[in-house]
């Protein structure tokens, strides 16, 4: 039997975090463990998922004696060493799951090569607090969605933490990095596309809450919003260049350590270089038009807003 650990680590969470538990709960899929790590709450989190431990033998709550603080990356990879299984789903504590995510990420996991790093996710939709739906589709609002190479992936993350589900191989592969970077999912996505697979389910399989106390959000579309996100994106996708070349150099192959060597130096050489560069790779923003491809392509040369 395939073996499936959903990670889930909370903090503060205890407004929706039921409902996303409930959602669990309720997947048509019933052959799972839901892991959960509390980051320090000072709320009623960890009363609620002591509540549902003792109402479902799937759950298991694994820091019981050793509720601190690390940070959702951290937290993330002790939730993925705690328990070895053949796939893991990263999960929120307030968004909501629809009832057949589970079973129909393993039914497209068919052509999956266990050897490999493999990464497969899904489309999403925002939803205000009440989970009224705001957009349909943030992955693939066109209908015309494709995984992105490494090049386009360093500008452009595609992977929600939320949506995903790795392989065992993909999760040894991310644990032994020691430099914590960014989201656990981006870097998990970057790893997957540099050494491995990524896969896109072109399905709605989760409700993305949007409310004051997200993580992570969608980006403001205010001049002043879009650039700081997209510096603060550029600037950590830099530092996950660089973590990769440096931990995971002997994996990679020659035009993997030159592509992303060139997308770091981007951040240190003149406007001479940033210009040959960007038009020797003509990056492209994966989820957005043309317009959004002319603008990053613009911003990478002349840094404005940095």
């Amino acid at each position: 039997m395939v073996v499936i650990n959903i990670l889930l680590s909370t903090y503060n969470g205890e407004r929706y975090l039921s409902e996303q538990i409930d959602s669990i709960i309720n997947q048509t899929y019933p052959n799972w463990k839901l892991l959960i790590r509390d980051d320090g709450s000072t709320d009623k989190t960890i009363t609620i998922i002591n509540e549902y431990v003792g109402k479902d033998n799937r759950i298991e709550y694994i820091n019981p004696l050793q509720v601190e603080n690390v940070g959702v990356h951290k937290s993330f990879k002790r939730l993925a060493a705690y328990k070895k299984a053949d796939y893991y789903f990263f999960c929120d504590q307030d968004d909501f799951w629809m009832p057949q995510k589970i079973e129909k990420m393993l039914e497209n996991v068919g052509e999956f090569d266990s050897n490999i790093p493999q990464l497969l996710y899904s489309d999403f939709s925002s939803t205000d607090e009440n989970l009224n739906v705001i957009q349909q589709n943030l992955r693939n609002p066109n209908g015309k969605f494709v995984n992105p190479p490494l090049k386009d992936v360093l500008v452009c993350n595609v992977v929600t933490g939320c949506t995903a589900m790795i392989n065992n191989v993909l999760k040894e592969l991310w644990l032994t990095n020691k430099e914590i970077v960014g989201y656990h999912d981006t870097f998990c996505g970057l790893l997957a596309v540099t050494f491995g697979k990524v896969h896109f389910l072109d399905e709605v399989l989760i409700l993305y809450r949007q409310h004051s106390n997200n993580a992570a959000g969608i980006v403001s579309k205010k001049v002043k919003g879009v650039l700081t996100k997209f510096w603060d994106l550029n600037h950590t996708s830099t530092q996950r260049a660089t973590t990769i070349l440096k931990e995971y150099n002997q994996l990679l192959t020659d035009s993997q350590r030159k592509t992303l060597n060139d997308f770091v130096g981007l951040s240190k050489n003149n406007i001479f270089y940033r210009l040959k560069t960007v038009v020797n790779y003509r990056y492209l923003y994966s989820l957005g038009d043309w317009k959004y491809t002319l603008l990053m392509r613009i911003l990478l040369i002349i840094r404005i807003g940095e």
